[in-house]
């Protein structure tokens, strides 16, 4: 993610590490990213993974992202899942749903907060999802307890 804000690739960490950054215990095996699909960001995020680990995304060309539902797969040092839609929604439409997250070593990298996450995962069918929908909502819920 450090090569990634440093070239300036416009992305959103969602998936199951946006939500163990929102306070949530959650493992994941992969980090899964929304992008922009701008070509301008795209070509600098291929520019960025052809530098990261052996190279495989050097195959991936801007035509290889299309705007359609699916991830994209990168296996370097850990799974990476690059997606353009989510559940219908796109980068722009997820801004407003962001949150930052600043790692131990100062990084500071953009999640899907709490509310967009249980949009985003409400619909799916996968049985972690609605668990993290759960978790979520009770982690709101507590939240405005405190206040």
């Amino acid at each position: 993610m450090e090569l990634l804000l440093k070239n300036q690739v416009k992305f959103i960490v969602v998936g199951g590490l946006a939500v163990a950054m929102n306070g949530v215990v959650r493992t994941t095996d992969d980090i899964d990213i929304l992008i922009d699909d701008s070509v301008e960001n795209i070509v600098l995020l291929l520019q960025t993974l052809k530098s990261f680990g052996e190279g495989y995304a050097s195959e991936l060309s801007p035509q290889d992202f299309i705007d359609e539902e699916g991830a994209i797969r990168i296996i370097e040092a850990f799974p990476l899942d690059i997606f353009i839609r989510m559940q219908g929604m796109k980068y722009d439409s997820m801004q407003t749903m962001t949150a930052q997250y600043t790692m131990p070593y100062g990084l500071t990298v953009p999640f899907l907060h709490a509310k967009g996450l249980i949009k985003l995962k409400a619909g799916s069918l996968r049985e972690k999802d609605q668990f993290d929908v759960i978790a979520l909502k009770s982690l709101l819920q507590k939240e405005q307890q405190l206040k």
